[in-house]
């Protein structure tokens, strides 16, 4: 008969530490990537009733928790402003280092910029992955430091203009465009080309750099048909821009009047206009934002207008995630049995992808906890009725005597 009253004991045990779960579960509705866990119970072994071994002569000793389970279902995302937040749409975790370089495991993705420019979670520990060299080859997984970067300049080397030029203009009438190219530095310098009528179909187009005549060539002779077509030249121009006495160079410039996509001269009965120019080059440029695509890489955007892959964020998976090891502050750590971590590039060998200016939220479901809260409960009372029944019964028994 006293067995009863230790199985409700044990009843009493489980379900308390199921509801501490639950408890657990509901405290972290709002936590940001957190996992929450499931109870799991087993029977104590049964006792036989008449010492022998058939299965219907046995007796149950209660029960006891047998596993407390994390649930790595995905959590819902919550869309942000931030551009360094990242949610992980699939398997894989984010890897971070403290400053002993200890590694742990998470699936919050809330990151941003320390003082010192590099990427870390709420916890101030750095986001692993790996830079961008110069020549887009990637560096050996570390922190993503993002401080100091620049855009170096690009030195024009091609440009193109499209014009009319008017063919009812005078002999020896002119018409100059201006457009902006970049030296070797990036300093900006004013580029004009002047054209003047020489007879009819015909003109020539000489060159100035910020004022200074260009020399190599003197002018460039241009013909055209009686239905306004560019005749001559038929070959890109080459031109050699003056000295600039700055330290930066030009080198040889090309203006592009052949390939596909370069821009027309015409001669029409209109008024001589320039329709649009275009040149590469740019001057050097500070980081400005930041973006992540879905498989990790983040780009730069610089004050430049130029765009920069700059980093590739590096996602962590387990043989088994279920026997990580929490360690609170959204943080996982690795075990013997979860296995060692295998890494790759979100999206790759299925890792999950990244969405970007988004964070996952905690994937406890309220419903559900109160069902299992309820369930705790009544459990808990029934085993409360099992054990106030078996006092009353050892009371009768107590009293046989009187």
């Amino acid at each position: 008969m006293g067995s009863a009253l230790w199985a409700g004991i044990s009843g009493l045990n489980a379900s308390a530490k199921q509801l501490d779960v639950v408890a657990n579960n509901l405290a972290n509705v709002n936590t940001l990537g957190f996992k929450g866990d499931m109870t799991f119970f087993a029977d104590v072994l049964s006792s036989s009733i008449s010492g022998g071994s058939s299965g219907t002569l046995q007796v149950g000793r209660g029960v006891a928790v047998a596993e407390v389970q994390t649930s790595f279902a995905s959590g819902s995302f919550e869309t942000t402003g931030n551009a360094t937040d990242a949610a992980i749409d699939g398997d894989g975790f984010f890897m971070v280092n403290d400053n002993e370089g200890a590694t742990y495991y998470t699936r919050a993705g809330a990151f941003h910029l320390n003082a010192n420019g590099v990427l870390v979670d709420i916890n101030g520990y750095y986001l692993q992955g790996q830079m961008f060299r110069e020549d887009g080859s990637l560096s050996a997984l570390g922190n993503i430091t993002l401080t100091g970067l620049q855009s170096e300049p690009q030195m024009t080397t091609t440009y193109s203009l499209g014009a009319n030029l008017n063919s009812q203009a005078a002999v020896n009438d002119t018409y100059t465009t201006t457009q902006s190219i970049y030296d070797s530095l990036g300093a900006v310098h004013t580029f004009e080309t002047v054209f003047t009528k020489t007879a009819n179909n015909t003109w020539t187009a000489t060159f100035l750099l910020d004022g200074t005549a260009v020399t190599s060539p003197a002018s460039v002779l241009f013909e055209f048909d009686s239905g306004g077509a560019m005749t001559a030249p038929t070959d890109d121009v080459e031109i050699t821009m003056p000295a600039l006495g700055t330290g930066a160079t030009f080198g040889t410039v090309t203006w592009d009047l052949t390939s596909p996509q370069a821009l027309a001269i015409t001669q029409y009965a209109s008024a001589s206009v320039i329709r649009a120019t275009t040149a590469d080059g740019y001057t050097s440029g500070n980081l400005k934002s930041l973006a992540i695509d879905p498989a990790g890489i983040i780009s730069g955007f610089f004050t430049n207008g130029q765009t920069s892959e700059l980093a590739q964020i590096i996602l962590a998976s387990f043989p088994n995630p279920w026997a990580l090891n929490k360690l609170g502050s959204n943080l996982f750590g690795e075990t013997v049995m979860s296995g060692s971590s295998v890494r790759n590039i979100p999206g790759a060998s299925g890792m999950g992808t990244l969405t970007p200016n988004t964070l996952e939220m905690s994937n406890t479901d309220i419903a559900t906890e109160f069902i299992r809260m309820i369930t705790a409960q009544k459990a808990y009372q029934a085993n409360a009725k099992v054990i106030t029944t078996e006092d009353t019964l050892m009371q009768v028994l107590m009293n046989i005597k009187q």
